[in-house]
């Protein structure tokens, strides 16, 4: 192989490197966003944060399941960082918390009482935010 093509191989190489490690922590990002806890209303909090997820007994934060499609699913409050361990660009990822209070507390829900509670939209905020974590990380990877 001459001078040229391996320059070029090499370049791909650091690209494709480059890319995945930008997708990795771009989804770490959001996911380690979405599962900062903050007490929840129920434990004695006053006030809460959109963005963070309610955490009363650990229930929803643990129900989070990890899904690398056409490969494996992890369960649990870490399981993002056992899918993303097999992460390749390109891969379908699901990430779902199956806890049954897990959408009401999303979006909100009203209370029996007839009280509006409203969404703590700890997956929301975070998504909205992918663009930013990738930027960020763009920059992170030029630097290298």
């Amino acid at each position: 192989m001459g001078r040229f093509a391996a320059d070029v191989s090499q370049l791909v190489k650091k690209t494709e490197d480059r890319l995945r490690y930008v997708a990795l922590q771009s989804i770490q990002d959001v996911m380690e966003a979405a599962q900062q806890p903050q007490l929840g209303i129920t434990k004695g909090a006053t006030s809460f944060v959109e963005g963070k997820i309610p955490v009363a007994e650990g229930e929803l934060r643990g129900s989070l399941k990890a899904e690398l499609l056409g490969g494996g699913s992890a369960l649990g409050p870490d399981s993002f960082a056992v899918a993303l361990s097999g992460y390749e660009v390109g891969d379908t990822m699901r990430f779902t918390w199956t806890a049954k209070h897990a959408l009401p507390m999303e979006l909100g829900f009203r209370a029996r009482n007839g009280r509006q509670v409203p969404g703590r939209f700890f997956v929301t905020r975070n998504a909205e935010r992918f663009q930013s974590f990738v930027a960020a990380r763009v920059a992170e990877a030029n630097a290298l």
